[in-house]
This record gives C-alpha cells, structure tokens and sequence, in this order.
C-alpha cells in the first residue's frame, strides 16, 4: 500500500500539480508585497512573507532533487520503467537544485536585514533587500513554472550525458 502511494506521489503529474499549487503563493507574494514595500515603514510582515515562500522553495527544492532517493527508500528502484523514471528523476533534480539555490538567495536577503546593524549596517537599505528577495521568488517562480510544463508536457525522452 505504502509503495502505491509513493509511486502516485513521485509521479510527474503529482509533482507538476504541487509546483502549480505551490506557484499560487508565490504569485499572490509578486503583486502583494510591492503594494505596501516603499509605503510603510514597518515591513516585518513583508520580510515574514518573503521568508515564509523563501523555506517553501528550500523545502520542494529538495524534495525535487531527492526524487531517486525517495524512490530508493521506498523500493521502487528496478521497475519495468526504470529508464524513463531516470529522465524525470533527472529533471527533478536539476529544477530542485534550482529551487533550493534560489530560494536560498531569497533568504538571504532577508537574514541580512534581521542582523543586527551593530554587525551589518541595513538601515536604509532594507526595503532594497526585501525587494531583492522578491526578486529570488519571482526567479523562482518562473522556474516552477518552467517545471510545470516540463513535467506536464515536454519530458525529454532521454537524460544528456554527464561528466
């Protein structure tokens, strides 16, 4: 039963629907935030946002890139159709890297503000830096999206081979 649910779940299209679904909060982020950004100078929510999405992006980002792994655990290794799950496992990997990368530079940036400015001066620049992790997610997003059609509709039916 156990190895049903992980083979549905690690499916292409199960994993093209989560990063559709997870796109959602990402664009509400893209035309909320800048709304308020300049106008307000409280903008705790605003980076509580960024981060929120930021820790999203990490966390499918590496859920991607462990696809094999996840098949490992859960013995579905060897099947019938091995070497066209090594495609998508591939593919997971490369935009789960992208993910965790870029969601990572989001974060950033909003870590820089939260030191304190004893340590690195932010003060009149952390509305610049939020901004610049929406950036990250709007990067982000454009990537998930890309995914999505990849997984949905353009599998490449071969892995290019690496070094």
């Amino acid at each position: 039963m156990m190895r049903l649910l992980m083979r549905v779940l690690l499916s292409r299209y199960t994993i093209g629907l989560i990063s559709l679904l997870i796109c959602i909060p990402m664009a509400i982020t893209l035309t909320e935030i800048p709304k308020s950004l300049w106008s307000k100078p409280d903008i705790h929510e605003e980076m509580d946002i960024v981060t929120g999405i930021g820790i999203i992006m990490i966390g499918w980002g590496v859920v991607l890139e462990e696809r094999r792994t996840l098949r490992e655990i859960f013995g579905l290794l060897g099947t019938n159709d091995e070497a066209w799950q090594t495609i998508v496992d591939h593919v997971c990997h490369n935009y789960g890297v992208g993910q965790l990368a870029i969601g990572l530079m989001a974060e950033i940036c909003i870590e820089l503000i939260k030191i304190p400015n004893t340590i690195i001066y932010t003060g009149e620049v952390d509305d610049y830096l939020v901004a610049a992790g929406l950036f990250f997610v709007g990067v982000g997003a454009l990537l998930l999206v890309r995914h999505v059609l990849v997984m949905l509709f353009f599998l490449p039916r071969s892995v290019p081979a690496t070094h």
